[in-house]
Order: C-alpha cells, then structure tokens, then sequence
C-alpha cells in the first residue's frame, strides 16, 4: 500500500543485469530526481538503508495514528515491507521512508515476481523539499540491482498524478489480492506499475495477487 503504509489493521522474475549510468537509461528507468519536474531537495540529501521501520519510526515521521495512510476503509490486512530506505534530519529524525517488498503475482496468465512499493511518506514539517523523490529513487534504483522487471504499488486516487510523476502507470485490468482466511478480494485502491528493466512491459489481463498486498 502506498503513500505513507504497513498495515490497515497492524501498528524475481529476473531481468537482465542493472541498467547503466543513470543518465544512459532511457528516461523511464532514469532515478526520480532526473525525470520530474517538480521541488528538488536544496540540500543534498543521503538515503540510507534502515535496519528497521516498525510503529516508533512510522510514529517518528508521521506522528501517532491509527490510519496514518487512510486506507482502513479499504478493510483489507497488508503486509509489512522488508526491505526499508529513510532520509533523516540533521538531529538525527527519520523524515522520510518507503518500504520494499517481493510479491509473487500472476498477470494475463503470467507468473512474475515483482518488487512492491510502499510506505511512502514524508513528515508534515519537510514535505514539498523533494525527499520523497530521493528515497522512492533509491528504492527503485536497490530494487534494480536484486533484478527485478517490474514495481508495483498500490494508491488513494488523489495519488495517482504524484506516482505517474515516478513512472509509474495505472493497470487497467481488475486486481485481485489474498486475506486471512484464503480469502480473496478486488483491490479497491488504485494499482500502479513502472518497468526496472528496459523493454519490461506490463502483461495484460487480470492480476492475481498471490499473497496480501503491501
């Protein structure tokens, strides 16, 4: 789930090798910071991989809640990401975070592994200063190395603009994703995708997430 994410209800294929210099890529694979428009950070910023992202480091960035990502009305149980990037601040305050998390899904009849996006999110007080471009860059760029063709997130519709500012393309087809209980449900949020790989395009047909969604 994406935007801020963990749970609403708790606190590979393998492509071809890492694409060149950024600046070589074709401009749909390029980092985020060399492909959008919008505010860039004014100061260089680094991103580091954090050894953990659980409630307190949500909490740190985006203060207490029990929905910070607005998605309990979706009442669906999403899985927590394991692999996690952060920006801090100089006193040392994690501001921005997205998440990373390997799903196995079937598209048009396909079998994939694809690498999915969520947890993003920026604290209120340095929002608009390019930090989610930066940690959403480095995530897909970490996400390239381990081989993946394909990210996949999952949005509000306010959120849609924001993430096709990253690449990022709606799926058409209907999305189905697994619960507790050998559930399965339509998936009411918006599904999004960006190739990680040059010529990865997007199967058409139903997707059929193979496990909760993150």
């Amino acid at each position: 789930m994406n935007d801020r994410s963990a749970s609403a209800s708790r606190p590979a294929e393998q492509g071809p090798a890492e694409p060149g210099p950024a600046e070589s890529r074709p401009a749909e694979l390029r980092p985020p910071e060399q492909r959008l428009a919008g505010p860039r950070p004014a100061e260089p910023v680094t991103v580091e991989r954090l050894a953990r992202y659980t409630r307190a480091e949500q909490e740190e960035v985006l203060g207490p809640g029990d929905d910070p990502y607005g998605v309990a009305y979706t009442g669906l149980t999403f899985r927590p990401k394991e692999i996690h990037f952060g920006v801090r601040a100089a006193d040392g305050r994690l501001v921005a975070h997205t998440g990373l998390l390997p799903l196995p899904l079937t598209a048009g009849g396909a079998d994939l592994t694809v690498m999915g996006v969520g947890g993003v999110c920026v604290a209120p007080d340095r929002r608009g200063g390019g930090l989610a471009q930066s940690v959403v860059g480095a995530a897909l760029d970490h996400a390239r190395t381990l081989g993946h063709r394909y990210a996949l997130l999952f949005c509000r519709p306010p959120l849609t603009a924001f993430y096709r500012g990253f690449g990022f393309r709606e799926v058409a087809a209907e999305v189905t994703v697994e619960q507790p209980e050998e559930r399965l449900a339509v998936m009411p949020l918006r599904t999004m995708w960006t190739p990680l790989a040059v010529g990865a395009g997007w199967p058409e047909g139903p997707v059929r997430l193979r496990s909760l969604p993150m």
